[in-house]
């Protein structure tokens, strides 16, 4: 029987065939290849263009830094940068409060790319930061009422003037172990008359800002005549006390506060404010003169300037840092947005009032370094 077959006859393929197969194959291969290039180029750019600029989670800047320096700023940053960790959580950002002093060193020798003080840096810190090469942006941050406490036990005082606080931290009062030792001075200008109770002095060490505040405010005040007293009459110092008993911690002066009948100290508002709310702590008032209004620290009463003891909270940025180093920037952007902004009053200081906020928004908009305030 024979088998019939219609299909025509297939030879093998010559070899100039293969070749051109071949060559088509690669060339589809490599078109492919160009395509999915392409693709994934535009993909990336897209990605890029497209992230968050609202303050939401972006999640697309990594670093870590640390900030260093006062103890009463210390809240509001820690505040914020556990809140930008929800924002940007590859950026790790960690918090200290030492004191502004403290933060100031570690600051001008480079170590930090952001610091916080509760006064402006000094002239000497300042030309450290020169020797070094470290130029800075100087903002302030908030309000603060420096405030005068004691133990809630005390019932014998609720406002001293600067004149009494003179006497009872002032140089002149080393030694003094009781408060009524403090009349040997009061009596000289017709002041108050303190009862023979022990007196037990708590406040920030030497590193604060908090301590450098209260000096220049309170006992340079006295000495340089600001209570009307007669500063011709007498020598007056204007150094605080060095015998008293002193902690980098405010948290630790409260401790100290609390566990003495009739102690007394000074620390920055919020701590103070919520050391009082606790039922740890006694709010002073204070007067500038003898027999003077007594002003209690308040909210309002700091941002109105009538509590005499008030002052500005500052940060200060690496510019260096800020341009090159990862996170720095962008904390320091969220810092002065609106949500950041929110943390001040939070944790119980006082915002700045309209033109103060957009002074600190154009210097960092701008970059500009140096003082923007004077000494």
């Amino acid at each position: 029987m024979e088998i019939v077959n219609d299909d025509p006859p297939q030879f093998p393929p010559s070899t100039a065939t293969r070749l051109q197969c071949v060559a088509k194959l690669l060339g589809l291969l490599a078109v492919f290849a160009i395509v999915g290039t392409l693709v994934n180029l535009i993909g990336d750019d897209t990605a890029s263009v497209a992230g968050p600029t609202d303050g939401s989670d972006s999640g697309d800047v990594i670093g870590e830094f640390l900030v260093s320096g006062s103890s009463t700023v210390f809240p509001i940053v820690q505040r914020q940068a556990e809140q930008y960790k929800d924002i940007e959580p590859g950026v790790a950002i960690a918090v200290e409060g030492p004191g502004s002093g403290d933060g100031a060193k570690k600051f001008c020798a480079g170590e930090v790319p952001i610091a916080n003080a509760s006064r402006e840096f000094k002239d000497e810190e300042i030309e450290i930061c020169e020797a070094n090469g470290i130029e800075f942006i100087e903002l302030r941050r908030g309000i603060d009422g420096i405030s005068v406490i004691t133990s809630v036990e005390n019932d014998l005082i609720d406002c001293l003037s600067f004149n009494d606080l003179y006497a009872l931290t002032g140089e002149e009062s080393l030694n003094f172990e009781s408060w009524a030792e403090a009349n040997s001075l009061t009596e000289q200008w017709g002041g108050t008359q303190f009862p023979d109770v022990a007196l037990d002095v708590f406040g920030p060490g030497e590193e604060s800002g908090t301590f450098d505040s209260f000096a220049e405010i309170v006992i340079e005040g006295v000495a340089k005549g600001k209570t009307g007293l007669d500063i011709e009459a007498r020598e007056f110092v204007d150094t605080v006390r060095p015998d008293y008993t002193s902690s980098p911690d405010d948290n630790v002066v409260v401790e100290g506060i609390e566990a003495s009948q009739y102690s007394l100290g000074w620390v920055g508002f919020a701590y103070a404010q919520e050391s009082a709310a606790a039922g740890r702590a006694k709010l002073l008032s204070v007067s500038v003169e003898d027999g003077g209004a007594c002003v209690e620290p308040t909210a309002e009463t700091i941002a109105a300037a009538e509590f005499p003891i008030a002052r500005f909270l500052y940060t200060y940025i690496n510019v260096d840092d800020a341009a090159n180093q990862a996170g720095v920037a962008d904390f320091v952007d969220y810092m002065l947005s609106d949500t950041g902004l929110e943390s001040v009053s939070a944790v119980g200081y006082i915002d700045l009032p309209a033109d103060e906020l957009d002074k600190a928004a154009t210097t960092w908009a701008n970059r500009t370094p140096g003082r923007q305030y004077g000494e």
